[in-house]
């Protein structure tokens, strides 16, 4: 593991080591070293009881410094502290601060001679560790891990099964001000209870994420960090073009159009602008800014997002390569009247156009959007209007008018299947009189000379 060591009299200040001239110096943490001879994190190194190596690392050399740390106590109140001693042939020289002001930034350290290691209460002379990147404060409830909310794991080279209160982390208001509560026993919840500022453990309990979560997390805070990242681009980009091109109008047709448009859109938008401020000298004048405004409102308007990180699948009317962003995609959709949907792929830039979209497949490239109205290409016009009178659509049918239809139709189809069953017996019957001949018909009726039937027919 790697250490800081602190005085306890100056937290701010922190211990470095000086290899050109074998010094130690008390530095501002929050200060920035430059110079690479200065080394400010350490390895410590159990040697035996209570001697250790310094162990430090400097230009991927490393040089190790003998020390010997004489702790105050072994009980849980105070188990950080130590004098640090330097064996000097048959003496010791013991470090100690001069610093006696709140407001010391840095200073050398000074070396004291003393023939005995007994440990110094004075706080000049006392040091206490912390880890080079801090480690949070773990319980488990229940087997159920938990952060302990204000606290970190103590750096200690005697015990790692506590931890000490950190004054510096934003969620530290919620642990007791008393000396009970600067270091705890994760394995004793009951301390929780009585340091928590409300008298409850749970208030100072964090349920540690599973690894999905964690996933999720790091996604969300990348996206917001993208976003992030993207507001700055567009920033510069706006101020760019109000410098050059910009008056009273651009500026408040981009201000309207930033508060009216849908997410999804604001992200076009911006990008869009990013893209015009690339633009060569030829296109980059005020009019073609306000057409480009003015493409996006208007699309904003006639196309919703159906589905995002989808692609559709249907009947595709076309694939076009090298489509710029969304709105030139929509804008090819607009060139062809039974276009409906489209599917953008924003990383190989193709634009797929269909007519239909019966099924969504998981694609991270692509975005699909849907016309709001299959009436609007460009705006609304004359001629979808007039099409549309000649062939109005089918209205939906109420439920009462399909029962009845339903009802009918199987009157019908009944009806149907009992004629057809008397017409296929009548056949049958007449096929079979005349294979056997045993038909009696009054076949003079069918004489148109006779004068009428035979009285053995009536």
């Amino acid at each position: 593991m790697t250490y800081t060591i602190q005085n306890i009299k100056l937290d701010n200040l922190i211990l470095t080591y000086n290899v050109a001239n074998d010094m130690f110096i008390l530095l501002d943490k929050d200060k920035i070293i430059i110079n690479d001879q200065i080394i400010n994190k350490f390895i410590i190194e159990l040697i035996s009881e209570n001697t250790y190596n310094l162990v430090m690392k400097y230009k991927n050399k490393i040089i190790k410094k003998k020390i010997i740390l004489i702790f105050s106590s072994d009980k849980l109140v105070n188990p950080l502290f130590f004098n640090i001693y330097i064996k000097n042939n048959n003496t010791y020289d013991i470090l100690k601060t001069k610093c006696d002001d709140l407001f010391c930034k840095s200073h050398y350290i000074l070396k004291e001679n003393i023939k005995s290691t007994l440990f110094k209460n004075s706080g000049k002379y006392i040091f206490h560790l912390h880890y080079y990147k801090l480690s949070p404060c773990k319980i488990n409830v229940n087997n159920i891990p938990y952060n302990v909310l204000g606290y970190t794991k103590t750096a200690s080279l005697k015990s790692t099964n506590f931890c000490n209160i950190n004054r510096n982390l934003k969620n530290s208001w919620k642990v007791k001000q008393n000396e009970k509560c600067k270091y705890i026993n994760p394995n004793n919840t009951s301390i929780l209870k009585e340091c928590s500022i409300d008298n409850k453990f749970e208030t100072l309990l964090s349920e540690i994420p599973n690894i999905s979560e964690i996933f999720k997390q790091y996604v969300k805070k990348t996206h917001l960090i993208s976003a992030g990242t993207e507001e700055i681009k567009t920033n510069k980009a706006l101020s760019n073009i109000d410098n050059k091109i910009g008056d009273e109008e651009t500026r408040e047709k981009t201000y309207r159009l930033n508060k009216t448009l849908s997410p999804e859109y604001k992200n076009i938008l911006q990008k869009s602008i990013q893209d015009f401020d690339n633009l060569n000298e030829k296109q980059y004048t005020k009019k073609n800014y306000k057409t480009l405004l003015e493409n996006i409102y208007e699309k904003n308007k006639e196309y919703q997002l159906l589905a995002k990180y989808k692609k559709c699948s249907g009947n595709k009317l076309a694939s076009i390569c090298k489509v710029n962003n969304i709105v030139s995609c929509q804008n090819k959709c607009n060139e062809i009247y039974d276009c409906a949907h489209i599917s953008y792929d924003r990383k190989n830039k193709v634009c797929k156009l269909f007519n239909t979209c019966s099924k969504l497949k998981e694609d991270f490239n692509s975005n699909t959007y849907s016309k709001k109205s299959l009436l609007r290409n460009n705006g609304y016009n004359i001629s979808n209007a007039i099409l549309l009178h000649k062939n109005p659509p089918i209205a939906k049918l109420p439920n009462s008018i399909r029962l009845i239809t339903f009802i009918v139709g199987i009157i019908i189809i009944f009806c149907s299947s009992i004629l057809l069953f008397k017409v296929i017996k009548a056949f049958i019957k007449f096929f079979l009189c005349l294979y056997y001949d045993s038909c009696y018909s009054p076949l003079e009726l069918l004489n148109p000379f006779t004068s009428g039937p035979d009285k053995k027919y009536i």
